[in-house]
């Protein structure tokens, strides 16, 4: 266990927000937490458990303890004809662990690929993208409360997750640490999730994009490719810029208020409530009560797009990705951010929520 007093977290946020903290608490193995529990840290009022910081914004020093686990480790629990589980520590990485899965040609998280993330923060987040969401892979999260000491280990369930949303982050935030995730890929290959899809005149579809450089029948290191490929036509580059990647959660609106919206908005899609999946029905012939509207487009046509304030600024290939230049302070960003949700909400009536932390 590496503690460390007064130190800046500028190299642990992606941001770059050069901001201190009053301690650091870095764990190496899982055994350090009952060294960690019998220490005076937990006294400290202000607890906040941190994973690579690439979905945080730190507004300004943090007066308490902040812990990062980092655990390492991945095995495979058991296997079948169909299936294959695999336990990872919750300080692996995301992208290594879908790289990893797709070479070896299991299914199940190959459009999650390029989220930057480490498995515990992935799972904490519910992370989901291009019609994947990885609440549909975990099957039990090992974790370690803070508070009292002791291990619990918490089914798929028991995660209560719903979109961008999990026990961890909402009612327990900064109580459970999670040791590890479980997570069951298909060994036979199922059918593929290829349902994404943008206006034409962005970023098209990926099955458009698979018919660019493969034929039917395709495979997973299709899928992951054609996600690949979009995503780096559209997400900027964290070697360039300081990013969280998405800021804002897709808005949940009524029915009612959806057609509202299409008929100021042309092309306005439309997605599920809990999983993010595309579907091409024609918006008057929806039959849900409610459903999600993407955040980045309503940004988009209100002009944000490519627009810089000072240290700031909307990437001009992706709405819902706020940069900065590694320089702006987090009040700066913050107040960026503000503004957007100010203008959304003046303009539209809609209210934007962060997916990100703000502390």
């Amino acid at each position: 266990m590496k503690i460390s007093e007064n130190i800046s977290l500028k190299k642990y946020n992606q941001y770059g927000v050069d901001i201190n903290t009053k301690y650091l608490v870095e764990l190496r193995e899982p055994k350090e937490l009952e060294q960690l529990i019998t220490s005076d840290l937990l006294k400290e009022k202000n607890i906040l458990l941190l994973g690579e910081g690439n979905n945080i914004l730190f507004r300004k020093d943090f007066n308490g303890v902040i812990i990062k686990p980092e655990f390492k480790g991945k095995e495979i629990i058991k296997e079948d004809k169909q299936n294959i589980w695999v336990k990872l520590y919750s300080g692996e990485d995301w992208e290594e662990f879908v790289q990893w899965a797709v070479l070896n040609n299991y299914q199940g998280v190959e459009n999650m690929t390029l989220i930057p993330s480490s498995i515990g923060g992935a799972v904490s987040q519910n992370i989901a993208a291009y019609g994947q969401n990885i609440m549909d892979v975990v099957t039990e999260v090992e974790t370690f409360n803070i508070r009292s000491g002791e291990y619990k280990i918490f089914t798929n369930k028991e995660c209560e997750y719903t979109y961008r949303n999990s026990i961890f982050k909402s009612q327990h935030k900064n109580e459970f640490l999670i040791i590890s995730a479980t997570f069951k890929l298909n060994k036979i290959t199922n059918e593929l999730e290829t349902s994404y899809h943008e206006r034409e005149s962005r970023y098209g579809s990926i099955e458009g994009e698979l018919t660019t450089f493969s034929t039917p029948p395709y495979s997973i290191q299709d899928v992951m490719k054609a996600v690949e490929n979009i995503s780096n036509r559209k997400l900027p580059s964290v070697k360039e810029y300081g990013t969280c990647g998405s800021v804002f959660a897709n808005p949940l609106v009524s029915k009612e208020e959806y057609l509202r919206l299409a008929k100021i908005i042309p092309e306005l899609q439309s997605y599920p409530v809990e999983k993010l999946q595309y579907t091409r029905r024609e918006w008057s012939k929806m039959d849900e009560d409610s459903v999600k509207i993407p955040a980045g487009r309503l940004i988009d046509e209100l002009g944000w797009l490519g627009k810089w304030e000072g240290n700031v600024g909307v990437y001009d290939k992706h709405a819902l990705c706020i940069v900065s230049n590694r320089k702006a302070t987090g009040e700066e960003i913050y107040t960026f951010l503000e503004r957007i949700r100010k203008d959304v909400k003046d303009k539209y009536d809609v209210e934007l929520t962060y997916e990100i932390n703000i502390i």
